[in-house]
Parts: structure tokens; sequence; C-alpha cells
């Protein structure tokens, strides 16, 4: 999906199956508000629990932050503050309302990343191993941290940012919504005068693509093509990966998970 702003501002999503499962358990929208054309809304989901469950919680997440968005008073967005506390406390409702539902006896879940641009900042929630970026300059920042095993070890300094990708442990999330009663998000906040674009994605992209390839992809590709050339990168072109020495580590497969990928990129 392509959505065209004001001027030449770009707001875009690609999501695919991959080449291993059955179905897309992954989510994804890119939304302008339909009372501002100033305010977006991006998010992804990448479904866990298996199947048709996994595919049914992402889903369930999206929409329900998409009917939320929309109908939400333009007037929250101007206070980061409030809109912040409203993004927090929906996420939880949805959470509860997951987890309390009766299909979800076998405990399906789903990560959440999602991010709010208002007029002056943007708001970003994050629950579980989806991934947040901010595009800066000619350079790619990490703005959430992963809610999962393999990060513990990366912030003590036991593996490398590039190794959590070849790790056997690295699927293994800590937080996820629909698992817990009262899942809290973590919320930041970024101003929008600090980066020239936005980009998540969840694992099947980030497993397969390092931090460096995905600057290349940014760097080398219209912004408008951003999204889908890192999904087809992830998916389909085999990469060229120096896999760490140990037990502990494996080769990352092209398309071994379902990849999704939503951009929002700044006219500048």
């Amino acid at each position: 999906m392509l959505n065209f702003l004001k001027k030449k501002d770009i707001l875009t999503s690609k999501t695919d199956i991959g080449l291993v499962r059955n179905n897309n358990e992954d989510s994804v929208t890119t939304l302008i508000h339909p009372h501002n054309s100033n305010i977006k809304l991006l998010a992804v989901a990448d479904g866990l629990g298996g199947c048709e469950q996994g595919e049914l919680a992402s889903n369930f997440v999206i929409n329900s932050l998409e009917n939320w968005f929309k109908n939400l008073n333009p007037n929250i967005f101007k206070s980061t503050l409030l809109c912040s506390k409203k993004l927090h406390q929906v996420i939880i409702e949805i959470n509860n309302y997951l987890y309390n539902k009766e299909y979800n006896r076998s405990q399906c879940g789903t990560t959440l990343t999602c991010a709010i641009v208002t007029e002056k900042d943007t708001i970003i929630a994050n629950i579980g191993d989806s991934r947040a970026y901010a595009i800066i300059d000619n350079e790619v920042k990490q703005l959430t941290k992963d809610d999962s095993l393999v990060w513990s070890y990366y912030e003590h300094g036991e593996l490398s940012k590039d190794e959590l990708r070849f790790h056997m442990q690295n699927s293994l999330i800590t937080k996820c919504i629909g698992h817990e009663y009262n899942t809290k998000p973590t919320i930041l906040k970024i101003h929008n005068s600090a980066y020239k674009g936005l980009l998540l994605l969840t694992d099947g992209v980030t497993d397969c693509l390092s931090d460096d390839k995905i600057k290349f992809i940014i760097g080398k590709n219209s912004a408008k093509n951003v999204a889908a050339k890192l999904v087809y990168e992830a998916v389909y072109r085999k990469q060229k990966n120096i896999i760490p020495n140990g037990y502990e580590f494996r080769d990352v497969k092209n398309g071994k998970d379902n990849a999704t990928a939503a951009l929002y990129m700044k006219y500048i």
C-alpha cells in the first residue's frame, strides 16, 4: 500500500508470506487521520501461536488500533503527553481483550510496534521484537529495544548487535500482546525535526538483514520503493552472512518467516 501526502511525503508498507510458512501471521497498517492529514499512524504486528492463531491475533490488534486512531478526537494529538497516555491505555485494553477471548486458550499473541506522527512529535509504542528505526541523514538508528532474551545478552555485552540475528534463541521474546493480563507497552517519543524517515520492521526482515544492509538499501532506493525492497531482499535474496563461531549460532535463511515493513518518509 502506498499513500502520498503533502508535497512528496510518503507513507507506504509491504508484507510477504515468505518461503516457509503457509500463511502470513504479520499484519501492517499505514493511515492518515481522516480529520487531519498531518497526523499519521504506522503499525506492524507479528503473530505468535502458530497458523491461524497468530494471524488472528495480529489482525485483531492492528484492526483495533486502526479503529481507535480513526475515531480519536484530533485535538488529543495536540498534546504529546495526552496522546502518549491514550496510546498506552488503548494498547493495554487491546491486550486484555485478546487475553480474555475464548479462542485464546492456546495463548496466541502478537508483537506490536506502532508510531503516531503528530504535527510536532512522533510517539512510538513497542511490545515484543518488532522494531522501529529512525532514518537520520545517512544513518539508520534503532529506536526500540527488543523484548527478547537475546537482547538482554546484547545489553550486557555478551553479543554484538549483528550476532543477535544468528543466535539459536533469538525467537524467544519476553513480552507480547495477549499472553498476560495488563501487559504494558514501552512508550517513547522523538521530535519530528530529529529524523527524515521512520521505519517499522518485523523480525522476518531484521533477522535476515543487518542494520548496515538496511542502511544500504535505503540509500540505494527511492523512498516509495524502500519498504518493498527491504521485504524483497529479506525474503528472496540470499544474504552474504558471516556466521559467528559457536554452537549457539546458526545460518540465517532468507524467507524463513513472514516479512513486513512500514515506512514514513518526510519531504525535506
